[in-house]
């Protein structure tokens, strides 16, 4: 009778300690709505202005295009706009990548020996892969490659 009196204690506490455990390992309802806004399918005017960087634009018209970039990505995604965006480049040599900062609304092309600032440098390999059409770069340090197709991929 000890034993089963012993037994039903340990399982009650256990059984009692689940929920704190489990609790603390799930994401809270703002994060799950955040990630569920990021899996969203990025428009095909997202993407094809996006696309345009690689056109040789001047200055003013990078700048207007940054502009119309985080513009499409509030409207899209509320409060959910990267700090900027980071792809393969297609102006040919000698640069690989580039980048738009979508918050000092610059662009800038890099050399394959060119260092990229943070937080952007771990986006590198992944929009170096030439798998994605570009890769999101978030404040925290999130990285969401996007498909050519519009998808992101998100974890």
């Amino acid at each position: 009778m000890r034993n089963r009196e012993r037994n039903r204690q340990t399982t009650d506490s256990t059984s009692a300690q689940r929920p704190a455990q489990r609790g603390s390992n799930t994401r809270t309802a703002a994060q799950r709505l955040a990630i569920r806004e990021l899996r969203k399918p990025r428009s095909a005017a997202l993407l094809e202005a996006v696309g345009r960087l690689d056109s040789g634009l001047d200055e003013q018209a990078c700048r207007a295009l940054a502009e119309q970039v985080s513009a499409q990505y509030a409207k899209e995604f509320g409060g959910g706009v990267p700090v900027g965006l980071l792809a393969t480049c297609y102006l040919g040599a000698p640069f690989v990548d580039h980048r738009l900062n979508l918050i000092e609304l610059i662009v800038e092309h890099y050399t394959p020996a060119s260092a990229v600032p943070e937080p952007y440098a771990s986006a590198r390999p992944l929009a170096r892969s030439g798998a994605y059409a570009y890769v999101e770069v978030y404040s925290d340090g999130l990285v969401v490659p996007v498909l050519r197709d519009g998808s992101a991929v998100v974890g």
